[in-house]
């Protein structure tokens, strides 16, 4: 009997997911992709009993619950990585702010959608290793109630003051009135408010120098399994993540398409050059041990900073290939 589709949410149309039912096929594999609302609706689709049988989630989020439940936990992870992005551009102050580093931020009182969310984790990381600033340092302003960890799963650090922002406002509105200092925040961005500005000016100069000396590409969401799909089917599984490398790759050499514009931005294929270079060869590698610096700092920080049940080693958080 032919085995069912596998069914996957993701938050968006990323490009290293698009071919992902053409490569399933090639590797003899059924997969239907269902797209919703944003990341943050498949996050909540995959933590609420959904049908599906996986998709995207966020990292931190992912570790806080699977630290908890450990071998319980209904989601098991694979070393692939549906987000990824450097952090140090999304850190916001008024345009006539006197904050103009990260040591500035000490004492301020700091706006984010959740605490435990994987884009603050590495900025609260970065910040204390490049400037030994502490989250006890700041004070922090959520924009939202966590909506994809339970009340009971959601994990928070002692010692450190986090309190509900003005929720009637969108939290960048709230710094050219004052009411907050900074913001960490990806999101309406484009085009950009008024009246705002990076706390890094040339953060991709920033982003870079910091790649280039700790060799950290974070990584924010994961892809992830339901416990059932990967005890009942250890085949697909293996089969599955063959299909994501192949997915990937080929959103790597659509990048570097000389004669098609696949992207809607000149000069596209210059800079994928420039940055494969700069990561030798894959600038986006799947897999535990391609990105152990990058893993270890993540559960360093996770732990640090209070959000993890128990330490686990990195390779408890995935599914044995």
């Amino acid at each position: 009997m032919t085995a069912r589709p596998v069914k996957l949410l993701f938050g968006g149309q990323y490009d290293r997911v698009l071919s992902l039912p053409a490569a399933g096929r090639e590797v003899g594999l059924e997969i239907a992709l269902q797209y919703l609302d944003g990341p943050k609706a498949a996050f909540e689709a995959l933590s609420h009993d959904s049908a599906a049988d996986g998709g995207e989630m966020s990292f931190s989020f992912y570790m806080t619950r699977r630290s908890q439940l450990k071998d319980r936990s209904d989601l098991v992870a694979l070393p692939v990585w549906i987000s990824r992005s450097f952090r140090q551009g999304n850190v916001w102050v008024a345009e006539d702010s006197d904050l103009h580093t990260v040591s500035d931020l000490a004492g301020t009182r700091v706006g984010l959608a959740e605490y435990g969310m994987t884009q603050a984790v590495w900025l609260r990381g970065t910040f204390e290793d490049e400037a030994g600033l502490k989250a006890s340092d700041i004070r922090w302003f959520t924009g939202r109630d966590p909506a994809s960890l339970s009340k009971d799963m959601v994990r928070l650090p002692e010692g450190v003051e986090i309190t509900k922002a003005d929720r009637s406002r969108p939290l960048l509105s709230q710094l050219p009135t004052g009411d907050l200092d900074a913001v960490i925040t990806s999101a309406g961005l484009v085009p950009r408010p008024p009246g705002i500005r990076r706390l890094f000016t040339d953060h991709v100069a920033v982003e870079k120098d910091y790649y280039q000396r700790t060799g950290i590409f974070p990584i924010m969401h994961v892809f992830v399994l339901r416990r059932e799909f990967v005890e009942s089917r250890p085949e697909d599984v293996a089969l599955l993540y063959t299909a994501l490398q192949k997915a990937k790759q080929t959103a790597v050499e659509k990048l570097l398409q000389p004669a098609v514009s696949y992207v809607t931005l000149p000069w596209t294929a210059a800079a994928a050059e420039e940055q494969i270079a700069m990561f030798g060869g894959d600038p986006w590698p799947y897999g535990v041990e391609a990105n152990l610096p990058t893993l270890t700092a993540l559960r360093r920080y996770m732990s640090s900073q209070g959000l993890l049940w128990d330490d686990l080693p990195i390779d408890d958080y995935f599914a044995r290939i």
